[in-house]
């Protein structure tokens, strides 16, 4: 679904372009890679909870760039609803799988 959402144009990729999708409240749904700077992803999480934006931590930065062909990224935010509601589903699925990890 990621890729989908980037080759669709809905997916924000970097520090920069996540954050103003923040800001301008077009992020529905921020995925932060769990080996960030531990600080950022603490100020990045209170936030989106502040914005009332889901957030998820979720993979490494090495699996994000692999999956679109870039090098490694620690942020992403997809910018359409459906989407992210479908990512969301895909996440809680594998995070009850895994028994919560």
């Amino acid at each position: 679904m990621i890729g989908f959402a980037a080759k669709s144009g809905k997916l924000l990729l970097g520090a920069h372009s996540v954050e103003e999708g923040i800001r301008r409240r077009r992020a529905k749904l921020v995925l932060v890679a769990a080996d960030i700077n531990p600080k950022r992803s603490e100020i990045l999480e209170k936030w989106c909870r502040d914005m009332d934006i889901p957030y998820r931590a979720a993979g490494i930065k090495a699996d994000y760039g692999a999956l679109l062909r870039k090098p490694p990224l620690g942020l992403l935010a997809l910018t359409d609803s459906h989407m992210a509601e479908g990512i969301i589903k895909a996440v809680k699925r594998s995070e009850e799988s895994n028994g919560g990890d």
